[in-house]
């Protein structure tokens, strides 16, 4: 402990506030001798002089019991006392002696002499302020006292709560502004749609009124566009089946016949007469012991109000061989949310079960044909897109994202999206390419291009589809499919990157996101950390979760405290910040919530975390 100054010695200290006196003309006598030559008498009135009119409240209290042995005008001022009234009083009378600062400040001030913290002061009228205390030790006639500077600190605590709130709501109404912008931008969007519909209704009913004035053609026309429903329900199915590996099909639930693909008989070896066979029958092709497993599955879903349905099933083959494979579809329903329809797709897989079983053979023979195991490993997908010109909607399958990377809702997308991940250099002749077989009577539209992935890769794609027109032939929907021919290019050049290796970097996106936010960001999220990490990393947040609990064995949000909470310790370790100035920069609701949080993490509070830091710190000093 630091040898407690004397009254006068503390005038004379340089770090001294209230109490220092510069030499000026008054401490010299007539003869302008230096004031050393004054009588002692007369030096203490000055300095009870300087004391008594300094501009900054000041006591001075005995360290012993606290009680106040003077105070200067301006103390009196502050905190609305008489002198008398004052001097009569203790420290614990005008200060929060409980608070945390003013308790810190007193152990400060015994082991270093000198003290600063923000503490609550009360004025004789019961009124509180926030002030800012500087407390220094001194010795006068054998008694160790204390003399405390009080600035009132509220006006300025005031004025920057004021800008605050000031900031709060610029930011409060810039949001609002840009919520009204977006309207107004949604309102013009729907409106041109609007527009577009009511255009093209008023067209068809010019058309129908000028058919309806030929008798005879209005029959044949009858008859054609009756063909022509037919051929719509079923040209893209017959088109997607030939550009496909899947076997595809479109089961009508009402009148209980499935439509099935030309690649059948390539997959399965049936023949089908008018590609149409009826349900009981596709269903007879399944092994006996999972056909009712299978179709009480198929009921549950068609009962449900999901809109997809996918199953793994063994499947008799024509020549009476098992497949093994699995099935995909979307779900049609009415306005009533009954299910009408399926459109899906089949796919043998039995060539990767084969897979699998060499996989294991790898294992315990990895030199046994090694590079063409995993050259044929890899499985290739292909995107179905169904675009309707007139209402702009386009319907983006599953594949989408599993190829591409970029999250897709309710298999819904733009083709202006489309437009903007072509490749700069390919851009142009795409676009143009398209249009051109849209204006023209082209009934087919196929063209190799490159296409950006979500990680910024580039793809070789080859786009195919069919264009439907009506009577006039003009076109109203698209409908292809998209291929991406580099993943069969990748096999012959380099071995494709491991299942394995792909969700290990996803894993370790998931860190660096969930990282990056806590440890070197002090903005606070305006979202929940699950919609942060799903549209950072543009996959659905149950997927993330799942699939980092299963590689680290912990579930997502206990890594995020895991992290918040190493923050923490560095914090509290800096001694920069109190723990409630943590709570705060690190968001947590309260206080008692950050300690719960660490003591469950840690078994310590952070408190007593803090105490055996400086325990540490006085050992390491007298080493």
């Amino acid at each position: 402990m630091k040898k407690p100054m004397n009254f006068q010695e503390r005038n004379k200290a340089p770090d001294s506030t209230s109490l220092r006196i510069p030499p000026t003309d008054a401490c010299l006598n007539k003869n302008g001798s230096d004031k050393n030559n004054m009588k002692a008498g007369e030096i203490s009135q000055l300095h009870k002089l300087a004391f008594d009119n300094s501009l900054q409240a000041n006591i001075i209290t005995a360290l012993s019991d606290g009680k106040i042995i003077e105070a200067n005008n301006a103390a009196c001022k502050l905190l609305g006392y008489a002198k008398k009234e004052l001097l009569a009083k203790n420290r614990s009378a005008i200060f929060e002696i409980r608070e945390n600062s003013f308790k810190k400040m007193l152990t400060k001030k015994i082991t270093d002499n000198e003290s600063t913290t923000l503490v609550s002061v009360k004025r004789k009228g019961g009124e509180k302020l926030t002030c800012e205390i500087t407390s220094a030790i001194f010795m006068d006639d054998g008694i160790e006292k204390a003399i405390t500077t009080i600035a009132d600190m509220s006006q300025t605590i005031l004025s920057q709560k004021n800008i605050d709130a000031k900031k709060e709501k610029l930011v409060a109404d810039n949001i609002v502004l840009a919520k009204l912008k977006q309207k107004d931008i949604d309102i013009k969007k729907e409106r041109i749609v609007a527009d577009n519909i009511a255009l093209a209704i008023s067209k068809q009913k010019h058309i129908d009124t000028t058919k309806e004035k030929i008798v005879a053609d209005n029959i044949v026309l009858a008859q054609a566009k009756s063909d022509t429903r037919l051929v719509e329900n079923n040209e893209w199915i017959k088109y997607i089946a030939k550009a496909s590996y899947d076997v595809m099909w479109d089961w009508d639930i009402v009148s209980g016949e499935i439509y099935v693909g030309d690649s059948i008989e390539e997959v399965f070896g049936y023949k089908v007469s008018n590609k149409t066979v009826k349900v009981k029958h596709f269903f007879r092709c399944l092994i006996p012991e999972e056909k009712n497993v299978v179709e009480k599955k198929l009921l549950k879903i068609l009962a449900s109000d999901k809109n997809t349905w996918n199953d793994s099933h063994r499947f008799r083959r024509h020549d009476g061989s098992v497949a093994f494979t699995t099935s995909r579809a979307s779900i049609v329903r009415d306005e009533n949310g009954k299910a009408v329809r399926l459109i899906g797709a089949t796919q043998d897989v039995s060539r990767l079960q084969e897979l699998e079983i060499k996989l294991e053979e790898q294992i315990t023979n990895p030199e046994k044909d090694s590079e063409k195991f995993l050259l044929a490993a890899q499985l290739s997908l292909d995107v179905i897109w169904d675009w309707k010109i007139l209402s702009n909607e386009i319907f983006i399958g599953e594949g989408f994202r599993e190829l591409f990377g970029y999250m897709i809702q309710d298999n819904k997308g733009e083709v202006a999206d489309w437009g903007n991940r072509l490749h700069p250099d390919d851009k142009e002749a795409v676009k143009k390419g398209f249009r051109d077989a849209i204006e023209s009577s082209a009934s087919l539209w196929q063209h190799a291009y490159r296409f950006t992935r979500a990680d910024g890769s580039i793809a070789n794609i080859f786009d195919r589809a069919s264009i439907f027109r009506n009577a006039e032939g003009k076109a109203y929907r698209v409908i292809g499919v998209m291929q991406d021919t580099s993943l069969q290019k990748e096999k012959r050049v380099a071995l494709p990157e491991s299942a394995n290796d792909k969700r290990s970097t996803l894993i370790e996106k998931i860190k660096n996101v969930i990282i990056d936010l806590i440890h070197h960001s002090n903005e606070q999220l305006q979202t929940n950390f699950s919609d942060y990490l799903s549209k950072t990393l543009e996959y659905d947040y149950t997927y993330l979760a799942n699939l980092f609990s299963e590689v680290e064995n912990i579930p997502i949000q206990k890594f995020i405290i895991a992290q918040k909470i190493e923050l923490v310790k560095d914090l509290i370790l800096n001694d920069e910040l109190s723990i409630t100035e943590i709570a705060v920069k690190l968001h947590y609701s309260s206080v008692a919530h950050l300690s719960n949080q660490f003591k469950k993490a840690t078994g310590l509070t952070p408190t007593y975390f803090r105490q055996l830091r400086n325990q540490r710190n006085t050992v390491l000093e007298n080493v």
